[in-house]
């Protein structure tokens, strides 16, 4: 198993092999229980904390959007380990993912959420994932992942393990969604694209300690 923790990866086996080969046969893998419980413990109480405010893309979707920076920052900053990059570059083949922007977004049938098919390849995105975060089951709210030509569903996954991630390529050539919500509980995750044009996050945050250190007071 796959885990990102307080203290980094870990990684039992030699689980990548197989990934790569399922990846490359349908773009896509689902990573069990990827998030360490404490962590996403952590995350799930600021999940009810937080303010959540709608967000609608034309023509693609609508969904609530959560403000909380501690969950986000602490969410980013896990997403964006180097072992963790390297290991995605290792099972997807595309590189290089230099690093993941994400955000944490709430979808519920009582609203009329929606998610049309599209393929995410605004700017320079190679790989896609969503990380489950919902505290309960939920119904419906399924990620499907089709050729975009022939419209041949190449996934349908419930997603429905907290904790849990999936991980799909981007592509033109590539469409995906999420399948309608049903029932009274919200699917909650943590979505967002890794890319090789971000500046190194861990970097960025050094500078930013070193400048908040260095600043006279």
């Amino acid at each position: 198993m796959i885990q990102l923790t307080h203290s980094g990866m870990t990684m039992d086996g030699h689980e990548a092999a197989g990934l790569r080969a399922e990846f490359s046969a349908v773009h896509c893998v689902r990573l069990p229980r990827l998030l360490a419980p404490s962590l996403l413990a952590f995350v799930q109480q600021r999940l009810e904390q937080g303010r959540w405010e709608t967000r609608i893309y034309p023509d693609v979707g609508e969904e609530y959007l959560l403000d909380d920076l501690p969950a986000l920052n602490l969410l980013h900053f896990i997403a964006n380990l180097q072992d963790f990059r390297n290991l995605l570059e290792e099972i997807t083949g595309c590189t290089p993912l230099r690093g993941f922007q994400g955000r944490i977004y709430r979808m519920t049938a009582a609203a009329g959420h929606y998610d049309n098919w599209h393929d995410d390849t605004i700017g320079p995105r190679l790989v896609g994932m969503s990380l489950n975060l919902s505290p309960r089951p939920f119904r419906g709210g399924r990620f499907q992942l089709r050729e975009y030509e022939s419209e041949l569903m190449l996934a349908e996954i419930a997603n429905t393990e907290p904790g849990s991630a999936l991980i799909f390529r981007i592509s033109e050539r590539l469409q995906h969604r999420i399948s309608d919500m049903e029932g009274d509980e919200p699917k909650t995750a943590f979505a967002g694209w890794f890319r090789p044009d971000l500046p190194d996050f861990f970097g960025e945050l050094r500078a930013r300690a070193s400048a908040a250190t260095s600043t006279p007071r």
